[in-house]
């Protein structure tokens, strides 16, 4: 039996939303690890310790990989809004893609006082600078980026959780 358009555009939106899902769980779970985790480690190690660190991972392959998420992540979820829009769909679900997505660009917007933070971390600081980045990007890059992240994510969880003929007539 063929899969109708309606179908297969549903599929389509559902396969696109698992994925936002996805890239943005990532993103989220890595920042939960380091405010929950990391950043009480590297509190007790130190600033010093830990911009040693942020130099090899977040000014090394982190360069990639977090905008990947990031950016990749906001992607999904316009395309999974996207494709879902051609078809009836849930406003449940379409609610919840916009608040997603809203969370997606306040990460991103908050981007742009968080990576300069890091990026002058890139060569040698006297210990007073790398204090004050130290707090700086635990409260921006981590807490209140982070948050939005989070929300994104759980968005994403919810509107994923909307069943596939919910609101619409029996």
């Amino acid at each position: 039996m063929p899969i109708s358009r309606t179908a297969a555009t549903d599929r389509r939106a559902r396969m696109l939303l698992a994925a936002a899902t996805l890239v943005s769980g990532l993103l989220a779970g890595g920042v939960v690890d380091r405010v929950v985790v990391g950043g009480p480690a590297w509190h007790d190690l130190g600033a010093g310790a830990w911009a040693e660190y942020s130099r090899h991972a977040d000014l090394g392959t982190g360069v990639v990989v977090y905008p990947m998420e990031a950016i990749g992540g906001a992607l999904l979820i316009v395309a999974a809004i996207v494709s879902g829009r051609r078809n009836a769909g849930s406003w449940r679900r379409t609610a919840l893609l916009y608040c997603a997505l809203a969370s997606a660009i306040a990460g991103l917007l908050l981007t742009l006082t968080a990576a300069p933070i890091m990026l002058g971390l890139a060569g040698p600081r006297p210990d007073a600078v790398i204090r004050t980045a130290f707090d700086e990007f635990y409260l921006w890059g981590l807490q209140v980026r982070g948050a939005a992240d989070l929300l994104a994510f759980l968005a994403l969880v919810g509107a994923l959780s909307v069943p596939c003929d919910a609101d619409r007539p029996p």
